[in-house]
């Protein structure tokens, strides 16, 4: 074992109780901004928590306003950039284990951004300490960059980079090992307008369901009125027999409403078929009343055209490619206020289409029912050649520490490797895994959270030394 793998062993339990720490932050970014707190209060308390670690440790650290920071070591003209995120997806409900306590049990820590991607900062920051320990020579700099908005906006990236050089070349641990040199293009779009409520016997008079367009809904739910209540009974009963077909649809309510409840399974934006989306469960269920005018129309459309499908077919976007594969939808948000409604949708589409041409289709499909639609970020599709002296490095660095020769992948999610161009996601979920991201019960076992540290810190000396 060499002295960075006898550092590393020393450290484990010390990886854990950081780790812990940081996942008993609550990081999910809040409206309510202040000073140096541009994300929240709780997002600030995460930055800070890792900077001042950095501190104690002996390493350069920058806090860049609240908006991001980075722990830096090493000398040289050229850095090897690490960009983590210390922000995470709500909770949601259902979870054996409270998400923010940190629990361990089985050999793994349970809670929110234990894979995505506390546990693989906390991997990162562990093996660079093993580095530093050790005295290992470096021709580089090495620098970790903390992003506090990665789940959201990508800010955090944008007011980082105005104030700090990007590194030559580096790599995120918030994806998949053997190594990802591809990526999807992600475009999120934003459905508004307003839809009266005509002249339908029955009313949409809410409607909710999602917490983030990036994932998939888990929860929605509508409230219907009646301009005539001797219709309610009939509705419940074409509701209950939709209900029985599609499943996952509870109907409660008395006097002249009646809600209609519709659950589901979240899981990442990007990985669709992994969930069941309980906004298309809704609207399907809806669309069974059959009605017309009004929003009624608009219902059709999201049953119709969409539903529990996710490949855009029905919105005529669907689109694929050898390598990148196909594009992937995700309906992940709606919201009725008044006559005004929203619904958000996000899409990871492959490089045989651009982002234009699915807006155009977006838009000319949706205005047939009076909605505008609006980008509200894109990024193009990510590409960095497998024959690079990055991408080569870290496989030779992953097949040496696991045995495992698996080729590099495309994937339709999007990682903080877009920010700095040549930048690879590498790690930190090994093949066979589940997918946890975004999902309730989320966890990283301590046993791939020691490997990850191990395969970063031989990564990091191997790109820097």
């Amino acid at each position: 074992m060499s002295g960075i793998e006898q550092r590393l062993k020393a450290t484990e339990g010390a990886m854990v109780d950081f780790l812990q720490k940081l996942i008993q932050i609550p990081s999910v970014r809040a409206e309510a901004a202040g000073p140096g707190a541009p994300f929240g209060e709780n997002l600030r308390k995460a930055l800070e928590t890792v900077l001042a670690w950095g501190e104690q440790e002996g390493f350069r650290t920058r806090n860049v306003r609240g908006y991001a920071g980075h722990i830096e070591y090493g000398e040289g003209d050229a850095t090897v950039g690490v960009l983590v995120h210390l922000d995470v997806v709500p909770a949601g409900e259902g979870w054996t284990y409270p998400p923010f306590a940190a629990v361990i049990e089985d050999g793994r820590i349970y809670g929110r951004g234990a894979v995505d991607d506390k546990g693989p900062t906390a991997a990162v920051l562990f093996a660079l300490k093993a580095l530093k320990d050790q005295g290992v020579p470096l021709r580089r700099k090495i620098r970790v960059i903390f992003g506090c908005d990665e789940e959201s906006n990508w800010e955090c990236m944008e007011e980082y980079f105005k104030v700090e050089p990007r590194p030559a070349m580096g790599f995120t641990p918030d994806a998949d090992f053997p190594l990802v040199y591809s990526e999807k293009g992600m475009l999120a779009v934003a459905l508004t307008g307003s839809l009266p409520a005509g002249d339908a016997p029955v009313c949409l008079e809410a409607v909710t369901g999602g917490m983030r367009r990036n994932i998939v809904p888990e929860y929605a739910e509508a409230v219907l009125g009646f301009t005539d209540p001797s219709l309610r009974e009939s509705v419940r009963q074409k509701l209950q027999a939709a209900g029985e077909e599609i499943g996952h649809i509870q109907l409660e309510g008395a006097g002249d409403t009646l809600k209609i409840k519709a659950t589901g399974r979240a899981a990442h934006a990007s990985q669709p078929q992994l969930g069941e989306n309980a906004i298309g469960r809704l609207v399907l269920a809806l669309n069974s009343l059959e009605l017309s005018g009004g929003p009624w129309e608009f219902i059709r459309l999201l049953a119709e055209d969409i539903g529990l499908t996710y490949d855009g077919s029905g919105l005529n976007i669907a689109a694929n490619h050898p390598t990148a594969g196909p594009l992937t939808l995700n309906l992940g948000r709606i919201r009725k206020t008044d006559d005004e409604y929203l619904v958000e949708l996000d899409l990871r589409y492959p490089p045989s289409v651009t982002g234009d041409e699915l807006l155009g289709r977006l838009r000319e499909r949706f205005a047939v029912v009076g909605l505008a639609v609006r980008e509200q970020k894109h990024m193009p599709p990510h590409y960095v050649d497998p024959e690079h002296e990055l991408v080569a490095t870290l496989l030779e660095t992953y097949r040496q520490l696991t045995g495992d020769n698996r080729p590099p992948l495309a994937i339709g999610g999007r990682t903080y490797a877009t920010t700095l161009g040549t930048a690879v996601a590498f790690g930190p979920n090994f093949p066979g895994r589940s997918e946890l991201a975004h999902q309730k019960d989320e966890y990283i076992s301590l046993a791939d959270l020691a490997i990850c540290a191990r395969i970063y810190a031989r990564a990091l000396a191997t790109l820097a030394g």
